[in-house]
């Protein structure tokens, strides 16, 4: 009896472990989402044009040991599966087994979770300054295309259709 409440809660808490991993993806980086925090709050714009732009990569968590949720909820679940694996030191070993392979390939997935495409924008603004910008893929915008960049009091940067 004892060892079927270890079993149930160990499923419980991979399942608990897992939709917390599915919920710490990468932040928004799209120049259309606003956090509360900057609804009201007075942003300094410029004028200015795309000089240049570069599809890149964002990503959070480089490190795998950044990626702790992941770690975590993967050596749970694989620890959980391996102890079904064989009896005795058998399975004491799958299950040590399954906790390494799942710790490792949990910090994969979290870290891929946490990656995204970006775009990197080069914009002269109107006195002559040059700013870079790197905000999501959408929407898109050309060399030489009109755009604003708004800074918000935070620091945080976005590029906007003329």
């Amino acid at each position: 009896m004892k060892f079927h409440s270890i079993i149930k809660f160990g499923k419980m808490l991979s399942l608990v472990a897992s939709i917390a991993l599915a919920t710490s993806c990468a932040r928004q980086i799209s120049s259309d989402v606003y956090t509360g925090t900057h609804v009201g709050e007075a942003s300094t714009t410029y004028s200015g044009v795309i000089t240049h732009a570069r599809q890149v990569t964002v990503q959070e968590g480089e490190l795998l040991e950044d990626n702790k949720l992941g770690i975590v909820g993967g050596g749970l679940g694989g620890a959980l599966i391996g102890s079904q694996i064989g009896k005795g030191k058998g399975s004491d070993l799958a299950m040590i087994g399954g906790a390494i392979a799942g710790a490792t390939a949990g910090a994969f997935a979290e870290k891929a979770l946490k990656t995204q495409n970006a775009m990197e924008y080069m914009v002269q603004v109107d006195n002559g300054q040059l700013m870079t910008v790197v905000q999501g893929p959408s929407p898109a915008f050309s060399v030489g295309q009109n755009v604003y960049v708004i800074i918000g009091q935070k620091g945080r940067s976005r590029i906007i259709a003329k």
